[in-house]
């Protein structure tokens, strides 16, 4: 799966952070080791200390890239710091269509960000306060504190093809990784339980 990913974005500077056993990928620009336990965000911003180039792209390992590398210069074109792609269960049409806003699931896909560099310097690190689910909400919280925009652009496409790594721990771990991350995230953004 993790490999599919990579080979499907022919991106170049790919930095993977290996949360699981090693494995050797092609394709790899740098492999950065995890360790301690899991924080979604904090890996993000572990591949950021090593990204170079002017977009960035956070994503998970269950992905599938289509048409989606004129994404940086049609943010930066558009005036927007911050992207998602079109995916499989979009609720917008695809299209040459960009939508604003910063609904989850809906112009947010935590699952594959771009950010430009110039907004990654205002909004510093992303927010490490939830382990995994809510780490797109505390990111979205960031984007409209800095006033960054972000935009759902809808002629590029990037699939998820669903938690994949989830799907394979205990129910009880699988609680604490998804809605165990809520009053986390309450707290995090100041709101009251």
């Amino acid at each position: 799966m993790t490999q599919d990913c990579i080979d499907s974005s022919k991106a170049d500077n790919v930095i993977l952070i290996e949360t699981g056993t090693a494995v050797d990928y092609s394709g790899v620009d740098r492999v950065v080791r995890y360790a301690g336990d899991f924080n979604y965000n904090r890996a993000l911003n572990m591949g950021l200390e090593y990204a170079n180039n002017d977009i960035h792209i956070l994503a998970n390992n269950d992905l599938i890239f289509y048409n989606y590398k004129t994404i940086g210069e049609d943010m930066i074109s558009h005036g927007f710091g911050s992207a998602s792609a079109w995916y499989n269960g979009c609720a917008f049409d695809q299209g040459s269509y960009i939508y604003e806003g910063y609904n989850i699931a809906t112009h947010i896909t935590g699952w594959c960000l771009f950010i430009t560099s110039e907004a990654l310097s205002k909004i510093g690190k992303i927010n490490e306060k939830v382990e995994f689910w809510y780490s797109d909400n505390v990111y979205a919280d960031q984007l409209k504190a800095a006033g960054i925009r972000h935009g759902l652009f809808c002629n590029a496409r990037v699939d998820h093809i669903g938690s994949q790594t989830l799907s394979t721990v205990s129910v009880k771990l699988k609680r604490y990784y998804s809605l165990g991350q809520l009053p986390k995230y309450h707290t995090s953004c100041g709101r009251k339980r």
